[in-house]
């Protein structure tokens, strides 16, 4: 273990961040703190001043945003196209529609739509002017930056304290892992994952030397809709109704090389189930998903980066936790 290790841990985006840095200085875990609270002021959807929200109530005008939220954009549209639409960033009005409207940590902090608000749009219509930083949505769209804007905001975070000169680096929002550079352990970084039916326990654990690992799960963020049915947040793109199988699938962790494409693809195993596991094969990414009866199903890749998968395991001394 190195000397010149300094964490830092606080709440942001509605969720915890965990930030991990090797060499540097402790003041730089303040700078990652801000840096995330400026990230969420611009994509949070709970927030009417935010670029999300503006862009939300343009109703097809062009919006200034900042230049992290033409980031932010850039990797919705890639990750859409990539999935062929199982990951889908529009979706916002069918989830209030189902009683998701209000902050899960907050809830007097609401959602507010547009008055034409569409249930799904077309993110090729999404047109971005990179040099000025400025963006149109075609009106009614309704854009939700979830869980990629955590990823994406791990990912950029981290870039920004390897920027600075530290030796490695690990921030973690809600459970959203980006790692690169030296661990605070020789060898790889590595991150637990957690048991969804149990968040204190620790399921299975990975080594990664840079890259970044997301889970989504359903079991956190459930309720009943307005017709009393169990519902929960992750929403098939087809239907615009919560993600169902066969087979109960209450969670899906992916590994990737940054933590927004992992995010990406976490919502596409979510969506379209087992059969995405050897399509991630063939990119090269591991994945694992878990079962309401806490069975479990990885693909291939996965055994490259998984160090132990005991279950019922107490949460160790690990550098990142993803949650489902």
């Amino acid at each position: 273990m190195v000397d010149d290790v300094h964490a830092g841990s606080w709440l942001a985006m509605g969720c915890t961040v965990d930030v991990v840095i090797v060499g540097g200085h402790p003041g730089l875990l303040d700078s990652a703190r801000s840096s995330i609270d400026h990230l969420e002021r611009c994509w949070s959807r709970f927030l009417p001043d935010s670029d999300i929200s503006r862009l939300n109530h343009a109703e097809g005008s062009p919006v200034q945003v900042e230049p992290s939220t033409v980031i932010l954009l850039r990797a919705m549209v890639d990750g859409w196209r990539a999935t062929e639409g199982a990951f889908d960033p529009t979706l916002l009005a069918p989830l209030v529609g189902l009683g998701y409207e209000a902050s899960w940590h907050d809830p007097s902090v609401v959602t507010s739509l547009p008055h034409a608000a569409m249930s799904r749009s077309d993110l090729d219509q999404l047109s971005i002017d990179d040099e000025i930083s400025v963006v149109t949505i075609p009106g009614g769209s309704c854009l939700d930056a979830g869980g990629i804007g955590k990823g994406l905001a791990a990912d950029m975070v981290v870039a920004e304290l390897l920027a600075t000169g530290v030796r490695g680096a690990s921030v973690s929002i809600g459970g959203d892992v980006a790692v690169a550079g030296a661990a605070p352990q020789p060898g790889s970084w590595l991150i637990g994952v957690a048991d969804p039916t149990d968040l204190d326990v620790e399921a299975s654990q990975l080594a990664l030397v840079w890259g970044g690992v997301a889970t989504s799960g359903t079991l956190r963020r459930r309720w009943r809709d307005r017709d009393g049915a169990m519902v929960h947040h992750l929403l098939d793109p087809a239907t615009r109704r919560p993600a169902h199988h066969h087979r109960e699938i209450v969670a899906a962790t992916v590994i990737a090389g940054t933590a927004a494409w992992a995010e990406v693809w976490t919502k596409a195993v979510m969506v379209r189930g087992v059969m995405m596991l050897p399509v991630l094969d063939r990119f090269a990414l591991g994945a694992q998903v878990t079962y309401a009866d806490t069975a479990t199903t990885v693909n291939t890749t996965w055994s490259n980066f998984a160090v132990s998968g005991q279950r019922g395991d107490p949460v160790g001394d690990v550098t990142g936790m993803v949650e489902a």
